[in-house]
């Protein structure tokens, strides 16, 4: 089940504040017993079998390099989904905590847009306020993922092409 769907679920049961607060703690554990999971029953394997390929080793320095930063890159970029991001940085040598916080803060912006809208939409309905929140929701998200942008750019954090072929058109998501 999509988390987006628990966490409007949330703010419409629990309300604004609750609603986030639950959503928060539940993501943030889901993201964390994910990210073990994966460092628990993958990482060796891993590390067994292609830990000594030169594909490998690059993204270990580079996780080694700026870990964290691409970590808050691919947070608030939704260019992955969140629930693969978890196994696959517990592939990794990111290290846990970094993980958890990172994860945390910066899952909370959507959390409580989704979870307000949601309350003020059960409470209130749809109505000329509500139009106007939402539309300001969603130039907030869609700021955070420029700042995002930016702050890669900034870091010189390389995402990887997402070029898809089409009849021989080529579309570059990270344009």
């Amino acid at each position: 089940m999509p988390g987006s769907l628990l966490v409007i679920a949330g703010g419409v049961v629990f309300g604004a504040f609750w609603g986030s607060l639950l959503s928060l703690i539940a993501a943030t554990f889901a993201s964390a017993l994910s990210f073990l999971i994966a460092r628990w029953l993958g990482r060796e394997l891993l590390l067994k079998y292609i830990g000594h390929t030169s594909v490998f080793q690059a993204i270990e320095n580079g996780i080694a390099r700026s870990g964290t930063d691409f970590l808050i890159l691919t947070r608030l970029i939704p260019l992955f989904p969140y629930n693969i991001q978890n196994y696959a940085y517990g592939l990794t040598a990111l290290p846990f905590w970094s993980f958890t916080l990172i994860s945390a803060i910066t899952t909370l912006p959507g959390i409580v847009i989704y979870s307000v809208m949601a309350n003020e939409l059960a409470t209130q309905g749809i109505n000329g306020a509500f139009i106007i929140k939402l539309s300001l929701a969603g130039v907030l998200l869609w700021a955070l993922i420029h700042i995002a942008k930016r702050y890669g750019r900034y870091k010189k954090i390389v995402l990887p092409d997402r070029t898809v072929s089409v009849q021989g058109e080529h579309n570059n998501a990270n344009d």
